[in-house]
């Protein structure tokens, strides 16, 4: 016991030493030394820090530093297995320490390849402790002997993973202090390298910082101006440009953006700036940046710049250069992304015509707009197609522009290719919501007018009959007004799918509103034809529908017109269908009426 407590307090005092080593700093003297307290304290053989490699994804250790006692026939860095550790060579050792464990072993009780690793330097007991740093193994600290009857006490192994612990603390606090110094000199050599004016300050309107090269910035601020407020050390216009500013910035916003003219040397300067919050120097409060740059230069250049606007807007996607008769003559690297090719894979591109990366389809408008702009007859112009890219197609929207020699011939085609295939795809959505019913997916009134009259085109071409028929749901008011609207908005979805799977393709099923529907029959050949989908229509409409448990049969009053045999136009087709709709709900629902057989009952 008296041992125990003579180690415990041998121990306590080197992890004193190493704490008053360590807040000299972690230099690798320091770190050496420390290495030095614990073997003379431990009375082992040698004592190394590794650490492991900074690549990303390296799977390994490097030597840091190390020491051996005075009785060491030789160092561990004289032995290459030691200097650069590969943690997949030794698995057992990696999984341990990277599960954040001890690893303890007597070279006995080793697997071949850690037996072998300690065994080029005769050791016969390991001790290795993880470098926990942020919960991440950033190496470990190997304590090594070469007696055979060494064996690690409990409180031994306590106290060397508390200076473990020190070390990783020392150096996660070099690495940071590492890390700040290195963001400090970037931002010294950012500002620079910048012709803005960078002013730092408090929420109180006191200047901390100013970063300025006067040399380049007309406005030419006195030095010492820190600690003064924005009114004492800025331009009255300046000042008022941040303060109107400041509170749009501390009401939220990321970022506040401002103008301001100043007047200099009798002449009126253009200035941009940019607020933004930030941490104070202590981390305690936070602070406002404001970024000004004089754009004086630029807006008196717009007027130049604004005829190579039309190119930069391009510059977001693919570059091309088009040969008069569309051969690729070169393109810029984002032509492999828009075809997900890698980087070299699209070299034999060059001299083919660009139709050939492009959907049959879509080819026809590609060589159009080539062709307006090769002949001259247009300056620009724009076209969308379909690259083949795998199976899914990528939406390209190509901007070309005819590209003039200085004597003004056309000598080339120039244009950018942008994937548009997400903002299309919402195109299409968009569509689909303008022009089809929210409930049943079904087309509405407008999509439905449209294929009428295009129905009614191709019958007068081909000598053909288009039949139009409104649909009305018998007694739905009741349905609602029982079962409520949900049960309602059921009977018309199923309605709607049990119509539909007895029409043909080439049919429309529409929903006109509320419980009344229109189904247009283009293309029909006879009347018996017409008779026969109407009929289908009825029936299916008969089966029925579970609605929470109760069983609901429906009934349809079906009315229909055809032209040319009872209208010549949409709207008195339109207007034929809905009468006669009405004359089936007046004779008893659930049955179907065609307006030629009751064209003299209507009358009356």
């Amino acid at each position: 016991m008296a041992d125990e407590l003579e180690l415990y307090k041998r121990y306590l005092k080197a992890l004193s030493s190493v704490a008053e080593v360590l807040l000299e700093g972690t230099s690798e003297q320091n770190l050496t030394e420390v290495l030095q307290l614990l073997v003379a304290n431990s009375g082992i053989d040698c004592c190394a820090l590794f650490l492991n490699k900074p690549e990303k994804n390296a799977q390994g250790a490097k030597l840091y530093c190390t020491w051996s006692s005075a009785e060491a026939v030789s160092q561990l860095s004289d032995f290459m297995q030691f200097r650069d550790i590969d943690y997949q060579k030794y698995p057992l050792l990696f999984d341990t320490l990277h599960a954040g464990m001890v690893f303890s072993k007597n070279i006995a009780e080793l697997p071949i390849e850690e037996a072998t690793l300690f065994g080029t330097q005769q050791i016969h007991t390991a001790l290795c402790i993880p470098l926990l740093m942020q919960d991440k193994m950033e190496g470990f600290l190997g304590l090594f002997s070469r007696n055979e009857s060494r064996n690690w006490l409990p409180i031994e192994v306590s106290v060397l993973c508390a200076i473990t612990n020190s070390l990783a603390l020392a150096l996660v606090r070099k690495r940071a202090e590492q890390n700040l110094e290195a963001s400090s000199e970037r931002l010294k050599a950012l500002v620079g390298a910048t012709e803005d004016m960078i002013i730092e300050y408090d929420l109180n309107g006191h200047i901390v910082n100013v970063w300025s090269d006067n040399s380049s910035f007309s406005i030419g601020l006195a030095s010492g101006i820190a600690g003064l407020t924005l009114e004492q050390a800025l331009p009255d216009d300046m000042t008022q440009a941040i303060r109107r500013a400041t509170p749009k910035l501390l009401a939220g916003s990321n970022r506040e953006t401002f103008e301001f003219t100043l007047n200099i040397d009798s002449t009126d300067r253009f200035f941009l700036g940019r607020l933004q919050m930030l941490p104070s120097e202590t981390g305690q409060t936070r602070n406002i940046v404001a970024l000004i740059r004089d754009i004086t230069e630029l807006m008196r250049e717009e007027a130049q710049r604004l005829s190579m606007l039309e190119t930069l807007n391009l510059l977001e996607e693919a570059i091309i250069d088009l040969s008069l008769d569309g051969l690729l003559l070169n393109f810029s690297g984002a032509w492999n992304k828009l075809l997900d090719l890698p980087s070299g894979h699209t070299n034999d591109h060059l001299g083919k015509p660009l139709i050939d990366f492009v959907y049959q389809d879509d080819r026809p408008a590609l060589v159009s707009a080539i062709h307006l702009l090769a002949s001259g007859k247009k300056h620009s112009e724009a076209v969308r197609f379909r690259l083949l890219q795998g199976q899914d197609p990528v939406w390209i929207e190509a901007h070309l522009l005819a590209h003039h020699s200085l004597q003004g011939q056309i000598t080339a085609l120039r244009g950018v290719l942008r994937d548009i295939t997400s903002s299309y795809l919402q195109e299409r959505r968009i569509t689909q919501m303008a022009l089809h019913d929210a409930l049943t997916q079904l087309p509405n009134r407008i999509l439905l007018e449209e294929h009428l009259q295009q129905s009614i085109a191709r019958a007068q071409r081909g000598n053909e009959k288009v039949a139009l028929g409104f649909i009305d749901v018998d007694y739905f008011k009741h349905i609602n007004d029982t079962l409520g609207h949900k049960a309602g908005d059921i009977v018309l979805v199923t309605l709607s799918k049990r119509l539909q799977s007895v029409l043909r393709e080439i049919d429309t099923l529409s929903r006109w509103g509320g419980d009344e529907f229109v189904v247009l029959l283009p293309d029909a050949s006879s009347e018996h034809d017409i008779r026969r989908i109407a009929e289908r229509m009825r029936k299916v409409a008969l089966k029925s529908i579970d609605l929470d448990g109760i069983e609901t049969k429906i009934t349809l009053s079906i009315g229909l017109a055809i032209y040319p045999d009872d209208a010549d136009s949409s709207e008195t087709l339109m207007s034929m269908a809905d009468h006669t709709m009405f004359h089936a709900k007046s004779v008893g629902r659930n049955n179907v009426q065609f307006f030629q057989d009751i064209r003299a009952t209507l009358k009356r």
